[in-house]
């Protein structure tokens, strides 16, 4: 398989990925039916993070890497957080230290949350760096294997705290428990043929449902923004996010190419940092006009389309500010 479509699937199932992001942040009625948020929400972001670890590469050193990820991740996350967060919640009467408390302790991005990935996918890169460099110190043989235990044992750390509730901040804690994702998504790239080998569309598709039973079957509410977990759902939690994983993969595997939802994937980033102001925006125009379970899946697939427009618009007269041109120079 071309490099070019293993890109293909890959920012298909990025696209999958941001859809769920998308539908999960879109208002829902009281009664409405919350059995598949349970379901999505058990592997949502632990593929975002698998994703996000497939292509993880030290680079240059750690000056090199940091700077990349500055452009790719802390300058949009900086960005949005100043102008769809920050800057419409001063022009609401919120005071300065209001706002910065209710982030620093509370982890409140008023108007706009999910750009908390943002800053979490930095920290869980510079923790896997950290990870790798040690692992290489320690042994080059069995560099890998001091790579997965460390992540796996950071992991449970991280899953620890938050049964606990012992909360750090800024989403180090969530990083933790989310660093074993990321991991995942580093060994399947590297070590492992499900990336490279081939597409069968009926044994994906196979693969696919047998991962969706399990999903179904252990699936339990999960709060990874608050790093929230119970003893009950802790060693269900990365069980179901690799399972759930593996069932998207392979589905995007399996199809390989669609166009608006891998257009999407391509520019993800995009869509997660604008999709809950085109949201805010649209509950405020049609409040009186749409009502019931129809009113979600019209303003799903409405944001959806608005953000086609909205990333032409912004890669090509914003791209420094959303990873599609570099701000500090490499």
């Amino acid at each position: 398989m071309s490099n070019k479509q293993r890109i293909d699937w890959i920012d298909l199932a990025k696209g999958i990925c941001i859809a769920l992001v998308v539908y999960n942040h879109t208002p829902k009625p009281m009664g409405f039916d919350y059995t598949a948020d349970v379901i999505a929400g058990s592997f949502r972001m632990p593929l975002y993070f698998v994703l996000s670890g497939l292509f993880f590469k030290q680079y240059e050193g750690i000056m090199g890497f940091v700077k990349r990820k500055l452009n790719k991740l802390l300058i949009p996350f900086v960005f949005f957080m100043l102008f769809t967060s920050l800057v419409p919640c001063l022009i609401r009467g919120t005071s300065l230290g209001n706002y910065f408390h209710d982030f620093f302790y509370y982890r409140d991005i008023a108007l706009n949350e999910p750009i908390w990935f943002l800053l979490c996918l930095f920290e869980v890169n510079v923790m896997f760096y950290l990870i790798q460099w040690c692992a290489k110190a320690i042994s080059t043989k069995f560099g890998t294997a001091i790579v997965i235990a460390s992540s796996a044992v950071l992991g449970l750390l991280g899953l620890w705290l938050g049964v606990h509730r012992i909360e750090l901040p800024l989403y180090l804690d969530t990083g933790l428990s989310s660093l074993p994702f990321f991991a995942f998504g580093w060994w399947l790239f590297r070590h492992s043929r499900f990336i490279s080998s081939p597409s069968h569309p009926v044994k994906d598709l196979a693969v696919a449902a047998g991962c969706a039973l399990l999903v179904y079957l252990i699936a339990r509410p999960v709060a990874w923004v608050s790093n929230d977990f119970t003893r009950a759902n802790i060693w269900t939690t990365h069980l179901c996010g690799c399972a759930g994983t593996i069932m998207i993969l392979s589905i995007a595997k399996a199809l390989k190419y669609l166009p608006l939802v891998s257009y999407w994937g391509r520019y993800s980033i995009i869509v997660l940092c604008t999709h809950c102001s085109i949201i805010l925006l649209l509950n405020a125009l049609t409040r009186d006009l749409l009502t019931g379970s129809a009113s979600v899946f019209i303003t799903f697939a409405v944001a959806m389309l608005i953000s086609i427009p909205l990333i032409m618009f912004m890669k090509k007269y914003m791209p420094h500010v959303t990873a599609q041109k570099d701000v500090i120079k490499i």
